[in-house]
């Protein structure tokens, strides 16, 4: 199939043309602006300032509890949390393959792989590691002594609700009464 363009082509379409493909040359790609610096991630609390926000958060919590008050509480951490950073893997493999005779050959295989964190460089030209995800530290454990926990219905409520609310087994929460 042949396209037949007419013999004479108005002139003012290929002025038009022209000046598109001028305009395409002539102008920059891109607006000209950079990207903006990612804004920096909120500190971390520290351990202790968790610690002590579950603490107060669960003690209300438990607090609500009929028959309950007086309650003192504590939470032991497994862990102080962790920053996980992007990282890149770069990976390389030699083959190496050595005939000793006829009949038997040698062929050894090295892998090598490396693990480098992708650092970012803002127009200041100060760098900083990109953070994927901050992980709060692991609750190890509760201790709670309050009045109300000598009955047992009400120690059984304690000790669910702290499980649940802390993502614990049960055998992990201790219920004193005062």
């Amino acid at each position: 199939m042949e396209l037949k363009l007419p013999a004479k082509l108005p002139m003012w379409l290929l002025i038009v043309g022209a000046a598109g493909v001028l305009m395409l040359l002539l102008v920059p790609f891109g607006t000209g602006k950079t990207a903006a610096a990612p804004k920096p991630q909120p500190a971390q609390k520290s351990v202790e300032e968790y610690r002590t926000q579950l603490e107060g958060e669960l003690t209300e919590l438990l607090s609500s509890i009929e028959g309950v008050s007086e309650i003192s509480l504590m939470i032991t951490l497994e862990s102080a949390g962790e920053n996980v950073y992007a990282t890149e893997k770069n990976t390389s493999v030699n083959l190496l393959s050595d005939s000793l005779s006829a009949s038997q050959k040698r062929v050894e295989n090295q892998n090598d792989s490396e693990d480098n964190y992708i650092i970012l460089k803002s127009a200041d030209g100060s760098e900083s590691a990109i953070l994927i995800k901050q992980l709060q530290p692991v609750v190890k454990g509760a201790a709670i002594v309050c009045k109300g926990a000598d009955n047992e219905v009400i120690r059984q409520k304690l000790i669910e609700t702290t499980a649940i609310a802390l993502d614990l087994s049960t055998n992990r929460v201790s219920v004193v009464a005062k």
